[in-house]
């Protein structure tokens, strides 16, 4: 499990004690399915603030990690020689 993959857990487990319910590993489909989906929206979220300053550090920093980790992908390409710009992306 990588470490952006780690902080998406630990998101999941607090999104599903805010909302009251436990272990998510343990949880019916229907409640699984409701906290995943929650923490979906909130991640993809620009600007919505999370209920709790627990929840808004943990989404900081897996947001720092998935910035980390594209910086890494980054250098591995143009290590390769995989050189481009953004605008190439369109």
């Amino acid at each position: 499990m990588s470490d952006v993959d780690g902080k998406r857990a630990e998101i999941v487990a607090r999104i599903a004690q805010e909302f009251g319910l436990g272990d998510p590993a343990a949880l019916p489909a229907e409640d699984r399915a409701r906290v995943e989906a929650a923490t979906g929206e909130i991640l993809e979220a620009e600007a919505v603030p999370p209920a709790s300053p627990e929840l808004r550090r943990l989404i900081a920093e897996y947001r720092r990690l998935q910035d980390l980790r594209a910086g890494e992908d980054n250098v591995r390409l143009a290590e390769a020689g995989e050189v481009f710009a953004p605008e190439d992306d369109a």
